[in-house]
């Protein structure tokens, strides 16, 4: 079975990480923006969505993920960023870009930063599995999250950033 590529992981000035994701997929870049952006279609590939989608908006998550954030930046159909607190990482935010490469072609991009080291395995095999998801979520299919898949993703991230990165050292 074939993998995506994996994303990668940088370290901020302030010792805090940054994950960093890209998928070309076959879609235009309008399709890909509702996915993203559409609270129906969010909860195809991501978790149950409450979003309000404006500068001070909500972006709110219940299922498997669970997040009570707020809207940054929006700006249809390239760009949308929003906050996602946690107790252990309160400043992290999410931006999903989309580039169009072509008619029925974008490159998406998902960044998360501010993340302290030992969340990096648990955030990148989350994202990733959910990334895999994206593309069934474009054409209206809902895909659960698959804990199988998450775990082979979590082992690959783990041989990939090695452990005394992710646990902080």
């Amino acid at each position: 079975m074939g993998h995506t590529p994996l994303g990668s992981v940088s370290t901020l000035s302030d010792g805090l990480h940054e994950l960093r994701f890209e998928r070309d997929l076959p879609y235009a870049p309008e399709a890909v923006w509702n996915a993203v952006t559409s609270p129906d279609r969010i909860g195809d590939w991501l978790s149950e969505a409450e979003v309000d989608l404006r500068p001070a908006g909500r972006f709110r998550l219940r299922g498997q993920c669970t997040v009570d954030g707020e809207v940054l930046e929006v700006s249809a159909p390239s760009s949308f960023k929003w906050t996602w607190p946690h107790a252990d990482h309160p400043g992290s935010e999410v931006r999903i870009t989309i580039l169009k490469l072509g008619d029925d072609a974008s490159r998406v991009t998902l960044v998360q930063s501010n993340l302290p080291a030992r969340h990096l395995l648990d955030v990148a095999a989350g994202w990733h599995t959910h990334l895999d998801a994206l593309p069934k979520a474009i054409v209206g299919e809902r895909t659960p999250f698959d804990i199988d898949s998450a775990a082979t993703h979590y082992r690959r991230y783990a041989a990939a950033i090695g452990a005394s990165a992710a646990a902080g050292g």
